[in-house]
């Protein structure tokens, strides 16, 4: 029998008699974050939205590549791939940003929840959708020409990838979620760099066809990283010199957004 929950979702003490722990709080909070982020909103984020940038980037781009000898769905779906998962990342901020102003946030903190399960939960859910954006962006890229040429170790790690990249984005994200009380100011400044990062990478032209000055940028950008491992672990050859700069993107990113999003809660934890 599971542990009751009030309406706002938090959950409630354990009935006497039941030993509690960071699990069990762990499976309480992650079905509560689980529904809400794939009610019919959520989906609209983690699988409509990307399924029509997917279907304005192929009537943009497809002929134009076509005619440079380059595959729309093998060159573009892993761009598509990354602009999903930095929705999803927004997505998970902005919830809990709202459930931080509407004081369920502030409950959970009082309760005798175990911070731990706080976090892993909303990881676990983040980690959840951004495997379905993977999935339904691959099956997408297929019907256009995305295929997994490299075998089912390299597909495995590309899935792996996306994930762990979506874990990464959500961790930064939740670091500013935290920082920032203005609800208005958190959308802006989640928005703002996730175009600019998309634009000046590898995702719809190579890096040698970018101005002089922004090649360098752009072969160091992050997202031009990660981009490049994916085709790398999908339809190119899987060299160490396309899949280790963004593997090292990706540790860096999760080292460093792990430690300031501890220190982010935190802060928060003890006002």
């Amino acid at each position: 029998m599971s542990t009751a929950s009030d309406v706002t979702g938090v959950p409630a003490a354990p009935a006497p008699g039941r030993p509690a722990g960071w699990q069990h709080d762990f499976h309480v909070l992650f079905d509560r974050l689980r529904v809400r982020s794939f009610s019919r909103a959520g989906l609209i984020a983690t699988v409509v939205q990307p399924l029509l940038f997917f279907a304005i980037f192929y009537c943009t781009f497809a002929r134009m590549l076509d005619e440079e000898g380059i595959g729309f769905g093998r060159f573009v779906t892993p761009t598509v791939l990354v602009q999903a998962l930095m929705f999803v990342a927004i997505s998970s901020a902005t919830e809990l940003a709202a459930d931080r102003s509407s004081g369920v946030f502030t409950r959970l903190l009082t309760s005798p929840v175990d911070m731990r399960a706080m976090s892993l939960a909303h990881l676990g859910v983040v980690a959840l959708q951004g495997l379905l954006s993977t999935v339904v962006i691959a099956l997408a890229g297929h019907l256009a020409g995305f295929r997994f040429d490299q075998g089912v170790l390299a597909a495995l790690a590309f899935v792996v990838f996306a994930v762990a990249f979506t874990v990464a984005l959500s961790l930064a994200t939740a670091t500013i979620a935290l920082r920032l009380r203005n609800l208005e100011a958190l959308s802006a400044v989640l928005h703002l760099p996730y175009l600019p990062l998309l634009v000046l990478s590898t995702g719809f032209v190579e890096a040698d066809l970018f101005p002089g000055w922004l090649q360098p940028i752009v072969s160091a950008s992050p997202v031009s990283g990660v981009i490049d491992a994916l085709r790398a672990l999908s339809t190119t050859e899987p060299t160490s010199g396309a899949v280790l700069p963004g593997l090292a993107w990706l540790v860096a990113l999760l080292a460093l957004f792990s430690w300031t999003t501890t220190a982010a809660f935190r802060k928060v934890a003890v006002r």
